[in-house]
């Protein structure tokens, strides 16, 4: 049965996600936002991304006490790795809160994935859907925490790690590319007022077109609870 659309401020959020997804990821291959002459407040982003971590081949550890805790994680998101079936590791890398900058895109730095914490967002493992953003990478600007995400599949598995310890599991339902002004329209992906806790993974899409140093789609990854 279809989630109906959340009403009020939720509404008004998910209104503000179309125009972010689409402003995000239209910079989100090199992990620096396009030029702007308007002025704002937002916290810049550093000129150049950070050396990126190689993945690991072993997943956050967990134990039976975090693993009870997940229904109710305390603290903030500060990790997440993805695990393929095969027990490759193709993301391994820190999480960190990031909002829509003046305007109205949210490009995290590179190096970390971004949370995006807006009033009306969940944490991952709260109900609705917790968007989780980051960049591939281009030739030019090296590779970055998402650069292998396209590689996932149906039945791999996504841990989040709070600070406190704390850790969610959700397992991947679909990973498919799609054009960018078909992102912000999928109701799927800005699903906000959903009663189920629900993961997004939004990048870039590697296996397109470069065009103007940004790549022309976009890759997202659908995971539910575990």
């Amino acid at each position: 049965m279809p989630t109906p659309r959340p009403e009020g401020s939720r509404r008004a959020v998910l209104a503000a996600a179309g125009s972010l997804a689409l402003g995000y990821l239209a910079a989100c291959s090199d992990g620096r936002p396009a030029a702007t002459t308007t002025p704002g407040t937002a916290t810049p982003t550093p000129p150049s991304p950070p050396p990126v971590p190689t993945p690991s081949s072993t997943p956050v550890p967990t134990t039976t006490a975090t693993q009870r805790a997940a229904k109710n994680p305390k603290g903030r998101p500060d990790h997440v790795v993805l695990v393929r079936a095969d027990g490759e590791t193709i993301v391994d890398a820190p999480v960190r809160p990031v909002g829509l900058d003046d305007r109205g895109i949210l490009s995290p730095p590179g190096g970390v994935v971004g949370w995006y914490d807006e009033e009306g967002w969940p944490r991952p493992g709260y109900p609705g859907a917790s968007i989780l953003a980051g960049h591939v990478g281009t030739p030019s600007s090296g590779a970055d925490v998402f650069r292998l995400l396209p590689r996932a599949r149906r039945g791999d598995r996504v841990t989040v790690r709070y600070d406190s310890g704390d850790v969610v599991h959700f397992v991947v339902e679909r990973s498919a590319g799609m054009p960018k002004t078909q992102t912000p329209e999928d109701d799927s992906i800005w699903d906000a007022g959903n009663p189920r806790p629900l993961l997004r993974l939004i990048t870039c899409d590697p296996t397109t077109p470069l065009e103007s140093g940004h790549y022309e789609g976009n890759w997202v990854l659908w995971a539910d609870l575990a």
